[in-house]
């Protein structure tokens, strides 16, 4: 998946991997992996767009929160303007802004 921001910069990604409990260390095995397609990927990204540069500056890694009680999603305002939205299915990357833009709309 690529996402491309306001500065032209590029996200691509991602990995998942599940488990009850959240490991917050990355696996060099699974980051070489994604790396190594990365690459291919940008290799073939070229071939139809142009960037300013192809050089990786940032990696990050996420924890999606799961319900556990049966509910399909869960939205709470803990204080005036701030807003949790869970319940994207590992979507996050490619739904998130458009769903908050929908849910700031609505407000």
């Amino acid at each position: 998946m690529v996402s491309q921001n306001s500065r032209y910069e590029l996200t691509v990604g991602d990995s998942h991997e599940y488990g009850l409990s959240s490991d917050p260390f990355d696996k060099a095995a699974i980051n070489q992996l994604s790396l190594d397609y990365l690459q291919v990927s940008l290799d073939y990204l070229q071939a139809f767009a142009r960037f300013k540069s192809n050089t990786i500056t940032a990696t990050w890694n996420g924890v999606y929160a799961k319900l556990t009680n049966g509910e399909s999603h869960l939205f709470e305002s803990p204080g005036s303007g701030v807003y949790i939205f869970n319940g994207l299915g590992g979507a996050g990357m490619t739904r998130s802004f458009g769903l908050a833009e929908e849910i700031v709309a609505g407000l």
